[in-house]
Protein backbone atom coordinates (compact mmCIF):
# COMPACT_ATOMS: atom_id res chain seq x y z
CA UNK A 1 0.00 0.00 0.00
CA UNK A 2 2.85 2.38 0.86
CA UNK A 3 4.57 1.54 -2.41
CA UNK A 4 1.38 2.21 -4.40
CA UNK A 5 0.89 5.54 -2.60
CA UNK A 6 4.49 6.47 -3.39
CA UNK A 7 3.89 5.64 -7.06
CA UNK A 8 0.73 7.77 -7.12
CA UNK A 9 2.54 10.73 -5.54
CA UNK A 10 5.55 10.38 -7.84
CA UNK A 11 3.23 10.21 -10.84
CA UNK A 12 1.31 13.28 -9.66
CA UNK A 13 4.58 15.23 -9.31
CA UNK A 14 5.70 14.05 -12.77
CA UNK A 15 2.39 15.04 -14.38
CA UNK A 16 2.40 18.45 -12.69
CA UNK A 17 6.01 19.02 -13.81
CA UNK A 18 5.02 18.18 -17.38
CA UNK A 19 2.02 20.50 -17.16
CA UNK A 20 4.31 23.34 -16.11
CA UNK A 21 6.60 22.64 -19.08
CA UNK A 22 3.83 22.63 -21.71
CA UNK A 23 2.34 25.84 -23.12
CA UNK A 24 -1.04 26.24 -21.49
CA UNK A 25 -2.87 27.06 -24.73
CA UNK A 26 -1.89 23.86 -26.54
CA UNK A 27 -4.70 24.19 -29.09
CA UNK A 28 -4.94 27.95 -29.42
CA UNK A 29 -8.31 29.66 -29.21
CA UNK A 30 -11.06 27.12 -28.81
CA UNK A 31 -14.22 27.32 -30.86
CA UNK A 32 -16.57 26.47 -27.98
CA UNK A 33 -15.50 29.43 -25.91
CA UNK A 34 -17.78 32.40 -26.04
CA UNK A 35 -16.58 35.89 -26.84
CA UNK A 36 -15.12 37.66 -23.83
CA UNK A 37 -17.82 39.60 -22.03
CA UNK A 38 -17.46 43.36 -22.23
CA UNK A 39 -16.54 45.12 -19.02
CA UNK A 40 -19.86 46.89 -18.95
CA UNK A 41 -23.22 46.36 -20.64
CA UNK A 42 -26.30 48.52 -21.11
CA UNK A 43 -29.61 46.92 -20.18
CA UNK A 44 -32.34 46.91 -22.82
CA UNK A 45 -34.38 50.13 -22.64
CA UNK A 46 -37.63 48.27 -22.00
CA UNK A 47 -36.16 46.44 -19.01
CA UNK A 48 -34.07 49.25 -17.56
CA UNK A 49 -35.35 50.81 -14.34
CA UNK A 50 -36.68 54.27 -14.99
CA UNK A 51 -36.77 53.80 -18.78
CA UNK A 52 -40.49 54.52 -18.86
CA UNK A 53 -39.81 57.86 -17.09
CA UNK A 54 -37.31 58.92 -19.76
CA UNK A 55 -34.24 58.30 -17.57
CA UNK A 56 -30.95 56.95 -18.92
CA UNK A 57 -30.60 53.13 -19.06
CA UNK A 58 -28.69 51.57 -16.19
CA UNK A 59 -25.08 50.57 -16.89
CA UNK A 60 -24.29 47.21 -15.30
CA UNK A 61 -20.62 46.55 -14.59
CA UNK A 62 -19.36 43.00 -15.27
CA UNK A 63 -16.93 41.63 -12.71
CA UNK A 64 -13.78 40.47 -14.53
CA UNK A 65 -12.51 36.96 -13.75
CA UNK A 66 -9.66 36.70 -11.25
CA UNK A 67 -6.25 36.22 -12.94
CA UNK A 68 -5.75 32.88 -11.17
CA UNK A 69 -9.06 31.52 -12.51
CA UNK A 70 -8.27 32.84 -15.98
CA UNK A 71 -4.96 30.96 -15.86
CA UNK A 72 -6.53 27.75 -14.49
CA UNK A 73 -9.12 27.79 -17.28
CA UNK A 74 -6.34 27.64 -19.87
CA UNK A 75 -4.75 24.47 -18.44
CA UNK A 76 -7.31 21.91 -19.68
CA UNK A 77 -5.87 21.51 -23.21
CA UNK A 78 -2.37 21.06 -21.79
CA UNK A 79 -3.41 18.28 -19.39
CA UNK A 80 -5.45 16.00 -21.66
CA UNK A 81 -2.59 14.47 -23.66
CA UNK A 82 -0.87 12.66 -20.80
CA UNK A 83 -3.75 10.38 -19.72
CA UNK A 84 -4.50 9.63 -23.37
CA UNK A 85 -0.91 8.50 -23.97
CA UNK A 86 -0.58 6.59 -20.67
CA UNK A 87 -3.87 4.69 -20.91
CA UNK A 88 -3.61 3.87 -24.63
CA UNK A 89 -0.05 2.59 -24.09
CA UNK A 90 -1.31 0.51 -21.15
CA UNK A 91 -3.95 -0.99 -23.46
CA UNK A 92 -1.36 -1.73 -26.16
CA UNK A 93 1.06 -3.42 -23.74
CA UNK A 94 -1.75 -5.42 -22.11
CA UNK A 95 -2.91 -6.64 -25.54
CA UNK A 96 0.67 -7.52 -26.47
CA UNK A 97 1.17 -9.46 -23.23
CA UNK A 98 -2.13 -11.29 -23.74
CA UNK A 99 -1.25 -12.21 -27.34
CA UNK A 100 2.13 -13.59 -26.27
CA UNK A 101 0.89 -15.24 -23.09
CA UNK A 102 3.50 -13.20 -21.27
CA UNK A 103 2.98 -11.54 -17.88
CA UNK A 104 6.16 -9.44 -17.87
CA UNK A 105 4.35 -6.23 -18.89
CA UNK A 106 1.96 -6.33 -15.92
CA UNK A 107 3.97 -4.02 -13.66
CA UNK A 108 4.54 -1.55 -16.50
CA UNK A 109 0.84 -1.63 -17.35
CA UNK A 110 -0.03 -0.99 -13.70
CA UNK A 111 2.35 1.99 -13.54
CA UNK A 112 0.83 3.39 -16.76
CA UNK A 113 -2.67 2.93 -15.33
CA UNK A 114 -1.68 4.79 -12.15
CA UNK A 115 -0.21 7.63 -14.21
CA UNK A 116 -3.25 7.61 -16.51
CA UNK A 117 -5.70 7.70 -13.60
CA UNK A 118 -3.90 10.62 -11.97
CA UNK A 119 -3.67 12.42 -15.33
CA UNK A 120 -7.33 11.75 -16.18
CA UNK A 121 -8.42 13.13 -12.82
CA UNK A 122 -6.34 16.28 -13.36
CA UNK A 123 -7.62 16.70 -16.94
CA UNK A 124 -11.25 16.27 -15.85
CA UNK A 125 -10.77 18.73 -12.98
CA UNK A 126 -9.34 21.37 -15.33
CA UNK A 127 -12.11 20.59 -17.82
CA UNK A 128 -14.73 21.45 -15.22
CA UNK A 129 -12.77 24.57 -14.23
CA UNK A 130 -12.58 25.50 -17.92
CA UNK A 131 -16.36 25.48 -18.43
CA UNK A 132 -17.54 25.96 -14.87
CA UNK A 133 -20.67 24.20 -13.64
CA UNK A 134 -22.37 25.03 -16.92
CA UNK A 135 -24.14 21.96 -18.31
CA UNK A 136 -25.35 23.34 -21.63
CA UNK A 137 -23.68 23.55 -24.98
CA UNK A 138 -23.76 21.73 -28.28
CA UNK A 139 -23.94 17.90 -28.35
CA UNK A 140 -20.16 17.54 -28.88
CA UNK A 141 -19.59 19.63 -25.75
CA UNK A 142 -21.96 17.53 -23.65
CA UNK A 143 -20.46 14.26 -24.92
CA UNK A 144 -16.95 15.57 -24.27
CA UNK A 145 -17.81 16.71 -20.73
CA UNK A 146 -19.45 13.49 -19.57
CA UNK A 147 -17.13 11.09 -21.41
CA UNK A 148 -14.15 12.86 -19.84
CA UNK A 149 -15.72 12.63 -16.40
CA UNK A 150 -16.47 8.93 -17.04
CA UNK A 151 -12.88 8.28 -18.13
CA UNK A 152 -11.57 9.82 -14.91
CA UNK A 153 -13.90 7.68 -12.79
CA UNK A 154 -13.26 4.59 -14.93
CA UNK A 155 -9.49 5.03 -14.58
CA UNK A 156 -9.79 4.95 -10.81
CA UNK A 157 -11.94 1.80 -11.04
CA UNK A 158 -9.31 0.32 -13.36
CA UNK A 159 -6.76 0.63 -10.56
CA UNK A 160 -8.95 -1.51 -8.32
CA UNK A 161 -8.91 -4.31 -10.90
CA UNK A 162 -5.24 -4.04 -11.83
CA UNK A 163 -4.19 -6.99 -9.67
CA UNK A 164 -3.42 -10.21 -11.48
CA UNK A 165 -6.32 -12.18 -9.95
CA UNK A 166 -8.93 -9.91 -11.60
CA UNK A 167 -7.28 -9.57 -15.02
CA UNK A 168 -10.40 -10.37 -17.09
CA UNK A 169 -12.42 -7.49 -15.64
CA UNK A 170 -9.32 -5.28 -15.83
CA UNK A 171 -8.83 -6.04 -19.54
CA UNK A 172 -12.49 -5.42 -20.38
CA UNK A 173 -12.49 -2.09 -18.54
CA UNK A 174 -9.15 -1.06 -20.09
CA UNK A 175 -10.47 -1.87 -23.59
CA UNK A 176 -13.61 0.18 -22.90
CA UNK A 177 -11.52 3.11 -21.66
CA UNK A 178 -9.30 2.96 -24.76
CA UNK A 179 -12.38 3.21 -27.01
CA UNK A 180 -13.74 6.06 -24.86
CA UNK A 181 -10.39 7.89 -25.12
CA UNK A 182 -10.47 7.77 -28.91
CA UNK A 183 -14.04 9.11 -28.96
CA UNK A 184 -13.12 11.73 -26.36
CA UNK A 185 -10.20 12.90 -28.48
CA UNK A 186 -12.52 13.21 -31.48
CA UNK A 187 -15.05 15.33 -29.55
CA UNK A 188 -12.25 17.46 -28.16
CA UNK A 189 -11.01 18.02 -31.71
CA UNK A 190 -14.50 19.03 -32.79
CA UNK A 191 -14.56 21.66 -30.05
CA UNK A 192 -11.02 22.93 -30.59
CA UNK A 193 -10.87 22.86 -34.40
CA UNK A 194 -14.49 23.01 -35.53
CA UNK A 195 -17.11 20.56 -36.75
CA UNK A 196 -15.90 18.01 -39.29
CA UNK A 197 -12.24 18.69 -38.38
CA UNK A 198 -11.10 15.31 -39.76
CA UNK A 199 -12.41 15.89 -43.30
Amino acid sequence: MTRALGLVLATAVLVLAMIAAVPARAHGPEGHEEEAAPTETVEAAADAPGAADGEEPVVVAEVPAAPVMTFLKTLHPATVHFPIAFLLLAGLLEALGLARGDARFEQTVRLLVIAGAVGAGIAALFGWIHTGLWLGGEPAMRWHRWTGTGIAIGSILLLAFSRRDSRTIFRALLALLCVALVLQGYWGGELAHGAGHLV
